[in-house]
């Protein structure tokens, strides 16, 4: 570069300067709500209280509501735990973040209908009409779980649907320099509902009769871990 030269930058993009020494020290308040709010939202986006609250009320719009959850340690850590934090990710304006989550939660959806389909005796079968193992099912990629699912009769075309939706959009923001981000905050937000669908579809959450309803093999696969008693 030259003298002459000019380049626009963004200083200190990964700090938070309110906490950073030796910046802290120059304040006499140290940081507050606002401080923070600001620091975890995108550049750009509004982190005012009332921004929070409008992106919430924009991300909750799921056609099925998990608005029940087995309070049983891999499920909430490998569906539920995520989840939230994917819709807390679209609130701050991080909508890559709720796409990235989403995928992983899609994942481990399909590796738990797979364990499901083990409880009720389904044989799941590849592409090549090889019974797959526990093993050689987590070892494949996403898209072939998926069609030994479907191929299985595990799960129904929309149930395929989502979850090849919220793989493609994934694989397009996370994986290819070319994409822009034009549209990440409406596919950030449509990622999100239907990763919310296929979860409460694959568990079989619902209502009947007043009481809160799961698929049989759900049922069976609490009850070995003490989280669900049939009396």
């Amino acid at each position: 570069m030259t003298e002459a030269d000019t380049i626009a930058v963004f200083v200190n993009p990964l700090q938070l300067l309110e906490v950073d020494e030796p910046w802290a020290s120059l304040t006499t308040t140290g940081p507050i709500a606002d401080d923070i709010f600001n620091f975890l939202c995108t550049p750009g986006i509004p982190s005012d209280v009332n921004s929070l609250a409008s992106r919430y009320k924009e991300v909750s719009q799921e056609k099925k509501r998990l608005f029940v959850a087995p309070n049983d340690p891999r499920i909430l850590e490998k569906l539920v735990w995520p989840l939230r934090h994917a819709k807390a990710s679209y609130i701050v304006g991080n909508f890559l973040s709720t796409i990235a989550l989403c995928g992983m939660v899609s994942e481990m959806m399909a590796l738990f209908l797979f364990e499901l389909a083990q409880i009720d005796g389904i044989e799941v079968k590849s592409d090549k009409g090889v019974v797959m193992t526990s093993e050689s099912f987590e070892s494949e990629g996403q898209q072939g779980r998926v069609k030994a699912l479907r191929k299985s009769k595990v799960i129904e075309d929309d149930l395929k649907s989502d979850f090849d939706y919220v793989r493609t959009t994934r694989r397009r923001y996370l994986h290819l320099w070319s994409q822009d981000h034009a549209s990440l905050k409406e596919d950030g937000r449509t990622v999100f509902q239907r990763t919310v669908d296929l979860v409460v579809k694959s568990l079989g959450l619902g209502v009947n009769q007043g009481k809160v309803i799961f698929k049989s093999a759900v049922l069976k696969y609490l009850q070995k871990g003490g989280v669900y008693k049939s009396v």
